[in-house]
């Protein structure tokens, strides 16, 4: 049952917004999230305004997607957000997409921290957030759905991909926006199988942040149970992990 902790915005599919086979693009899905979840906590004073003028700001950890299916070309849809209570470091939100008649199109879950803007150490969330507004931004139960990508080992599932780090990649904390590793994701695989599959699962674990100037390759590795685990590490220096993640796929049906 909802209640008023659940933040609403809806959001119209436009033509710029799709691909190839009319449904929209995953980044530009989770912008829709972000920006449902930044006017949330905006409401309540905590937005990128509110912590910048504290000296930090907030940064997405893990996050886990169930999809239906994908909103397409006109499509009207309605993002659902609220927060769970604090672990910590630990700010875990729900999301859910869905048409106007309520069919679920996307469910996901997440966890955010709060980093300090010089250092990027990590704040504990009742240092900035009063109790109040932690009751107030509470709502529904967390989504059920897997945040840690597992260690793997498998074989070379596609060619890795070596790029470099764009200027369109970086937004206003002056590093890659965390949406922009699933295009890389997603631009990295090649055409046939993209078009011949249907992503329904990914998860994204973020460990450090790429900037402008970085160069990165994306490798990807088959999993035991048919998923595919991907790695974006820094190409040179250290091979630092960008991030990690998972994804499952189906066949698209041809008929379909």
């Amino acid at each position: 049952m909802e209640n008023s902790s659940v933040f609403t915005q809806q959001f119209d599919i436009q033509s710029h917004h799709i691909g190839p086979d009319f449904e929209v693009s995953l980044q530009y899905l989770l912008g829709c999230m972000q920006t449902t979840a930044d006017l949330h906590v905006d409401s309540h004073h905590l937005g990128w305004k509110d912590l910048h003028a504290k000296g930090c700001f907030w940064a997405i950890y893990r996050m886990g997607l169930r999809i239906n299916r994908l909103p397409r070309k006109y499509d009207h849809i309605i993002v659902k957000t609220w927060a769970n209570p604090p672990q910590g470091i630990f700010q875990p939100r729900s999301f859910e997409v869905v048409d106007p008649q309520g069919d679920v199109y996307l469910q996901a879950q997440s966890l955010w921290i709060i980093l300090e803007d010089k250092t990027f150490h990590p704040i504990n969330i009742d240092t900035v957030m009063d109790t109040d507004v932690i009751s107030a931004l509470g709502g529904n139960q967390p989504f059920p759905i897997p945040l840690k990508v597992p260690l793997s080992k498998g074989d070379m599932a596609f060619p890795t991909v070596t790029r470099d780090v764009l200027y369109s990649d970086i937004d206003t904390n002056i590093h890659v926006n965390n949406t922009v590793y699933v295009r890389w994701v997603l631009d990295s695989l090649p055409a046939d199988f993209l078009q011949g599959h249907q992503l329904c699962e990914m998860i994204l674990n973020y460990v450090q942040q790429a900037r402008l100037g970085d160069r990165y390759n994306v490798v990807h590795t088959s999993m035991s149970d048919g998923r595919v685990a991907t790695t974006i590490s820094r190409n040179g220096g250290d091979g630092a992990d960008f991030c990690k993640i998972v994804t499952r796929w189906e066949e698209k049906n041809p008929s379909c």
